[in-house]
């Protein structure tokens, strides 16, 4: 990758991280429905850019590309932990997979059948648009942190460290909010 061809995307990283800064600063100014609004499209826009840096943009070294997306402004997802399940999705030939595709949503038949009805329906829900903008990310969070976890306790090295990374950016993150 040439560096000039990369213009682009730096750019939008210097443009959220600013619209990040100038809107944490002049936040008792504004409107609050504004300021919930803007920051979303600011954090939505850094985590598609996490999306292209995992993928490789913008230097060679993946180290230098990580630097550009932490800290992470989501500060719900560690970013190591999304780049490893993702890519791990796009590696696996069997896309939707309830048991190689980190990503699904799909699940074995045998499983569904031993849900409660209870959870089969919220799960119904979440397959709809309503649903899954209003169900979906707590769904997706709970059930990310929960695999996690496992990991975690099985002993898992990367998934530890994906933790502590992303607690330090959480901490650059909620000082500089409260700071300013």
């Amino acid at each position: 990758m040439k560096l000039r061809e990369e213009w682009p995307t730096l750019a939008l990283l210097v443009a959220v991280y600013g619209a990040f800064a100038v809107l944490t600063l002049y936040a008792p100014l504004l409107p609050s429905a504004l300021l919930v609004i803007c920051l979303a499209l600011v954090i939505a826009q850094h985590s598609s850019l996490q999306h292209e840096v995992l993928h490789g943009h913008p230097f060679k070294a993946p180290w230098l590309s990580d630097l550009t997306v932490f800290p992470a402004l989501g500060l719900f997802v560690p970013y190591l932990r999304f780049k490893d399940t993702h890519l791990a999705h796009h590696y696996d030939a069997n896309l939707t997979d309830p048991y190689d595709d980190p990503e699904t949503n799909f699940l074995d038949q045998e499983i569904w059948e031993r849900l409660p009805a209870p959870v089969r329906r919220l799960a119904e829900l979440n397959n709809t648009l309503l649903g899954r903008m209003l169900f979906g990310p707590a769904i997706s969070l709970a059930l990310f942190y929960w695999g996690d976890l496992r990991a975690m306790l099985r002993g898992d090295g990367r998934v530890w460290r994906s933790y502590a990374e992303h607690g330090m950016g959480v901490a650059c993150v909620m000082i500089w909010v409260v700071a300013i």
